[in-house]
This record gives structure tokens, sequence and C-alpha cells, in this order.
């Protein structure tokens, strides 16, 4: 797609449009259940659900996964993170869609996000990137670091040349021309944590068998990481003119039990409390496995601000945990709890995170969600979980 003057017009008709979204009373209402994020670059979006006293119920986001928007809206997932304007398009699209046709509490803005996929922190050490028409990008999986030396090789990476950093300063440089002065593009971030690269790079077969039979090796893997990371982010703040912010940590990797406390403890915890450290502390943990058995590990991380409930993780173990002071972003099973659940299955679940909560603040995202039937029947499901939740919860 050219950056042509058919497409500029199509933008500049849609960019009015999330203009007066954003300054819907609607909208405005919405980010009265948030603490919003500044500058941070996620793959979808999030809030800090404000105190529970403070709010007239648990605020509740609605969130396809990017195969399922490319079936609503009509576009390809390889050109969307491939092309800039493909990019630029539909996610203006996404916005309006989502604010005339859910309703939820996700905050329309006039803010665009660059997240080119999972594979940008791996990619600064040679891993490639595979596109595909109807899934995210997805991390190759021949391992890059096969011994020692491949670790003493490694170079040091670019900011702008190395992996898929060309990429992202395409995207930057053209969403800035293409959107008006109001409007903010957020530029890419690192936010995948030191074992989540670890296992990309290194294959998580063998880092588990590494953590057992080469403890060094690990070490040396995960200080590496954590070094390029560090290095990374001073490189953003000062290619955009900003301190190093709160960071996030990305950890689906992490889950139990594929990792016992001991090994987090020993492998994972001290690189992520260097980084909390390093970045004035963590916005959000997230990890969709299972983490009950790691919780009493993951709150020795200093100033956390929003913990991840995966769909096996037990929320009332995470309330308890925190002392129900870190917030709580609740997600739930996409199929198993919203779109082939009866109705009475719907309610006992969300009855129970409210249970569970019980004052602590908390939001409940129904995430993960794909095309299962048809794109309007599911659209249907999905609405009636959405009105079942706002009533429970």
């Amino acid at each position: 797609m050219k950056n042509n003057q058919k497409v500029k017009d199509e933008i500049k008709v849609l960019m009015e449009q999330i203009r007066v979204i954003s300054a819907d009373p609607k909208n405005l209402e919405r980010a009265q259940y948030w603490q919003l994020y500044p500058n941070t670059a996620r793959d979808k979006w999030r809030g800090t659900p404000r105190v529970r006293s403070t709010i007239k119920r648990a605020p509740i986001t609605i969130e396809p996964e990017m195969t399922m928007w490319g079936s609503i809206i009509g576009f390809r997932a390889d050109k969307f993170y491939r092309n800039p304007v493909v990019f630029l398009l539909n996610q203006l699209k996404i916005n309006i869609f989502r604010h005339e046709n859910f309703n939820e509490d996700t905050c329309v803005g006039k803010e665009i996000v660059i997240w080119l996929g999972t594979t940008l922190e791996s990619s600064m050490f040679g891993s490639k990137t595979i596109y595909t028409e109807d899934e995210y990008p997805w991390i190759d999986r021949e391992a890059v670091i096969k011994s020692g030396e491949d670790l003493d090789e490694l170079e040091p990476f670019n900011f702008y040349k190395t992996g898929l950093m060309p990429l992202a300063h395409q995207y930057y440089e053209v969403l800035g021309e293409l959107l008006d002065s109001d409007f903010k593009v957020t530029f890419p971030e690192w936010g995948r944590s030191p074992f989540g690269v670890a296992t990309h790079v290194r294959g998580y077969e063998n880092l588990l068998v590494d953590m057992i039979k080469n403890p060094e090796f690990t070490h040396r893997l995960m200080r590496k990481i954590t070094d390029f990371r560090k290095t990374w982010i001073s490189e953003r703040a000062v290619f955009l003119g900003q301190k190093v912010e709160k960071g996030n940590l990305y950890n689906d990797e992490v889950n139990s039990p594929t990792l016992s406390t001991s090994l987090y403890e020993e492998y994972v915890l001290p690189y992520e409390l260097e980084l909390s450290d390093f970045h004035g502390g963590i916005l959000y943990w997230h990890s969709c496995g299972d983490t009950t058995t790691l919780l009493p590990s993951i709150a020795k991380i200093p100033g956390l601000e929003m913990f991840h409930v995966g769909p096996w993780t037990d929320a009332a173990t995470a309330v308890k945990t925190f002392s129900g002071k870190v917030p709580l972003e609740i997600c739930l099973h996409p199929v198993r709890d919203i779109q082939t659940a009866t109705s009475p299955t719907m309610e006992k679940r969300l009855s129970g995170i409210a249970k569970a909560c019980n004052g602590a603040p908390y939001t409940v995202r129904a995430d993960g969600l794909q095309v299962v039937t048809n794109v309007e029947q599911d659209l249907k499901r999905i609405d009636e979980w959405n009105e079942m939740a706002r009533r429970l919860l």
C-alpha cells in the first residue's frame, strides 16, 4: 500500500473520528477507572485499575487477538506487522470499532503505539521473525545461542540496524509523518523479561537443561540479556529525549510446574529485581501461565504496580499474597470462560472473582479472543459476557 493521497485522505478522516471519540463523555467516563500508562508500548491497551472504593465497579476490557481483528476489520496480519501504513490505518479502525461496538472500559485516545510482535527483543540476538497471513509474528524455532562461544561472539547491538530496529524506525518515521501533531506515536519498548528472551534465543528445553547441568552458562546468558536490555532502554531514552521510565516484564515463559520456586529465585528473580531498580519500578508483571506457587517470590519485586492473573493462576491466592494492595489484571480463558461457556458458567466464574478480590483493586480482561464459530456469533457471545460482567463486578 502506497502513501498516496487517497490513503492520506482516509487517515485524515479516521483521525477526525478519533478526535470526536476521545472527547466523547462516554470515553471520558471510562478514563475515570484507570491510572493510565505513560509512554508504554504495550501490545494491547492496558491501564492500572484505580482503588476499588473510588469507582462504582471493577473495570472490564475486551481484547480480541489481532487475528480476530483482522477478520472483523479486514486486513492481513503479515501486512499489519510489516507495513506501517497498513498498521496505522487498521489501528485507527480498530479503535473506532471498539468504541462504537464494545460496551467496556478501554479508553480511546490520540496515541498510536508501535508493537512489532514478541520477536523484537530476540531479534537483537539474531533470531528470525516468521510472518504469516493470519497469525502474530512467530519466533524461529532455531536456537541462535547454541554454546558459550556463541554467547561470547555476540556483537554489540546497533539501535538503528540490529534485528527489527530498522523496521521500528521506519514505523516511527512514517507514522510521525502521516499523523497530525495532536496525535502521539509511541516508539516500541523492550518489555520481554530476560528469562523470556533466554527461552527464545536458547530454546526452552535447552534452557531448562542448562539450569540443572550448566548453572554458570545460564547466569552468563541471563547477565548478557539483562545488560542488553538496560543498554537498549537507555539508548531509547536518549533517542526520544526522555529519562528511563518504569518498565514492564512480559513473562509468559514463567509458569509452574515448568519452573520451581527455587529455579525462579535462582535464575529469574535476581535479574528482575535488578531491572526494577534500573527502571525505578515495574509497571506490570505478566504471565498467562500458572504462577500460583511462584507468587510469594514474585511479590519480592519492589514497586510492582500491577500483576497479571492468568487463566490458570488463582486470584484469591494473588489477592492474599499481595495483601490486596497490588492491582490485579485478571484475564479469563477466552474459550472456556467466554466463547463456549454457558450463562451459569459465566456467572459462577465472574462471581468467584468478585468474591476473591473482595475490595482489592482489580480489572477483568476478556483477552485472547479468536474466531471460534463466526465473527457475528462470537461478537454476540462476547457481548453477552460483557453485560453479565458489568452487572456482577
